[in-house]
């Protein structure tokens, strides 16, 4: 978001951030001045109430009035034309703002097909649960993309799971935007060293992580003596077992770029999911090659060797990460595909095509 946002001005937009804080990103000088609102998201204990409401306990978390204040603000201050709104957790504001300015409600994932997908693999009572808010949310993101002027999904798989979800939306894509500045990349542990980077206090990111120490883990080792697995992001040290020598932990992220090793193959094992994943766009972009699932490849890869190696099974991802890991002309086929798709995400890119989409919604809003 930080790139983009650093790219508008350049595109000829003025831009003004409300954001809630604090925020290590917000601290980064930019070219656009920014309305921190120091405040935290409600606990889920606190929005258990909303459970007898019409709104989603992720959007009733950060349903808080200091937003609102911000946003009022703004909008009487800038006086926008186009309102961005950033994902669904925000999208109660738009009965707020919708008769004065146009909005673009970004979509970065589908929230009710990522709760629907997470609760297979849950315990039976909790499964019941996250379905149950699943529907509920799914009438929520329908409700909240018709009533937007635009929605802005994040892939072309996403834009027709919304548009199936919303009919009456106006459902556009807008990639994902990521400026990789690489720093004097690390030299990891193992021959070869493996990455799995991520945010593993997020559900789904460390339903996989556990899926990969469990079940592939053991038979990549078995096949690959001497290999190293290298977990990073917050939550990554409560991940595994204490005293495995052949997994490392690197604990929250200051700088992702510098752990991609050279030597390394990047694992993304996701098995519940939506949206497109960063972390593949990271390894595009550091020159790193990746086995993912076909989940995480959604709106990326469209089939095997598309930029990433696809695998479906334990068996899969560990035949595979080994053939990349030993391969050097696969490697190197592989990175190539990866740095020439990167050409839809250069926050240029995505800078212009989100001119088009906030002009287009200005015109739909004004006829």
């Amino acid at each position: 978001m930080h790139g983009l946002l650093q790219a508008l001005p350049r595109q000829g937009v003025s831009v003004r951030v409300v954001a809630l804080g604090p925020s290590p990103a917000l601290s980064h000088e930019a070219p656009y001045p920014v309305r921190v609102v120091e405040a935290q998201p409600r606990s889920w204990l606190r929005v258990v109430p909303y459970l007898a409401t019409r709104t989603p306990m992720l959007v009733a978390r950060y349903r808080l009035p200091k937003i609102a204040a911000a946003v009022e603000a703004e909008l009487a201050e800038f006086e926008p034309d186009v309102v961005h709104i950033e994902q669904i957790h925000l999208a109660w504001l738009i009965p707020r703002i919708a008769r004065r300015a146009a909005i673009v409600l970004r979509q970065q994932n589908v929230e009710s097909l990522l709760l629907a997908r997470v609760s297979r693999f849950l315990p039976p009572l909790v499964r019941w649960a996250a379905r149950l808010e699943s529907r509920r949310t799914a009438r929520f993101e329908a409700g909240a993309c018709t009533s937007a002027t635009l929605v802005a999904a994040i892939s072309e798989v996403d834009a027709v799971a919304l548009r199936k979800l919303a009919q009456r939306a106006r459902v556009e894509v807008l990639p994902a935007a990521i400026a990789v500045e690489r720093s004097q990349p690390l030299s990891l542990s193992g021959s070869p060293p493996f990455l799995c980077l991520g945010s593993f206090d997020w559900l789904p990111n460390r339903d996989g992580a556990r899926w990969l120490i469990k079940h592939i883990w053991p038979r990549l080792r078995a096949l690959q003596p001497g290999c190293v697995l290298h977990l990073a992001g917050s939550g990554s040290g409560t991940l595994g077992r204490a005293g495995d020598r052949s997994i490392e932990r690197h604990g929250p992220l200051v700088d992702a770029t510098a752990l991609y090793d050279p030597r390394a193959v990047a694992l993304i094992p996701l098995r519940a999911g939506s949206g497109v994943r960063i972390r593949l766009l990271e390894a595009w972009a550091t020159g790193v090659p990746a086995v993912t699932s076909a989940c995480a490849a959604e709106g990326l890869v469209t089939t095997d060797g598309d930029g990433a190696l696809l695998a479906h099974t334990p068996e899969e991802f560990a035949t595979a990460a080994v053939r990349l890991a030993s391969d050097r002309e696969l490697r190197q086929r592989i990175a190539a595909r990866g740095r020439a798709k990167l050409a839809d995400h250069t926050p240029e890119t995505v800078a212009a095509r989100a001119r088009q989409l906030y002009l287009h919604a200005v015109r739909l809003n004004r006829s």
